[in-house]
């Protein structure tokens, strides 16, 4: 499997990384999303297949999904593409792991959050501060307040505050913090004990954890629709993004 100009991929017989690599934040766009999609799609025919990997180049790990890409012509197409990305992910049925060694906003926490093992080094900095533009990002107000705690996550969805480290493991949105020179040695320790167990017994588990809620879709649809409907019809919704992409203040109108 080869590598593309927007993410690096590797696959070495019992473990697929996937290495953000979009200077200079990472941003998810259309590419990388179909990139990042058609590599998790090879992976359904790897038996061997124990884990899979996110980690990323840079000093930020991802600034988000493409704010352009939110504007009414294409919020319904990228929503579509970016949340399939989370089913990609539960099709492959394996423990999921993300290396976070810098900042991880918007989408890109979404993502992070939605993984079984979370490693963080100190530079890590996480949030969805989608709120700060007028919008609010589906998959985080769907998940997100039933995963970690509640109230950590709700201040994160309301105030598009922005966390370190250490009160991402105090939330539940990260499993573990160590040093930046330790995180190849940690994340290395934690694949290893998946690598020593039978995959097809890994994915069996992964399943029954997976089939004892809803799917994805079903869990995010609510929030998908409400984002497509209600927020999109809102002055404020189009300004705030606006207002973003044209490095100025956004001025809201309440309505």
């Amino acid at each position: 499997m080869s590598d593309s100009d927007r993410i690096g991929t590797s696959f070495d017989g019992q473990v697929a990384y996937v290495t953000l690599r979009h200077p200079p934040a990472n941003v998810f766009d259309f590419p990388m999303i179909t990139q990042m999609g058609k590599f998790l799609r090879e992976l359904r025919s790897e038996p061997r297949l124990c884990a899979l990997v996110l980690q990323a180049t840079g000093r930020t790990f991802s600034g988000g999904v493409d704010v352009a890409s939110h504007l009414p012509d294409t919020v319904t197409q990228m929503i579509q593409e970016f949340d399939g990305l989370f089913e990609l992910i539960d099709d492959l049925s394996v423990p999921t792991v993300a290396l976070v060694r810098g900042p991880c906003l918007g989408g890109a926490c979404e993502l992070v959050g939605y993984q079984d093992v979370v490693i963080a080094t100190p530079a890590a900095r996480f949030g969805v501060p989608e709120i700060r533009l007028g919008v609010f990002p589906p998959v985080a107000a769907s998940i997100f307040p039933q995963r970690f705690g509640y109230q950590g996550a709700m201040q994160l969805l309301l105030t598009g505050d922005i966390i370190d480290a250490a009160a991402a493991v105090r939330v539940g949105l990260a499993s573990r913090l160590c040093e930046e020179s330790d995180a190849a040695l940690v994340l290395e320790e934690t694949l290893q004990r998946f690598r020593e167990k039978s995959a097809s017994s890994l994915r069996i588990v992964k399943q029954a954890t997976l089939r004892a809620r809803p799917p994805f879709r079903e869990q995010v649809r609510s929030a998908e629709e409400i984002y497509l409907g209600a927020l999109m019809e809102t002055a404020d919704s189009v300004e705030g993004l606006r207002a973003f992409l044209e490095k100025r203040d956004p001025v809201w109108r309440h309505e």
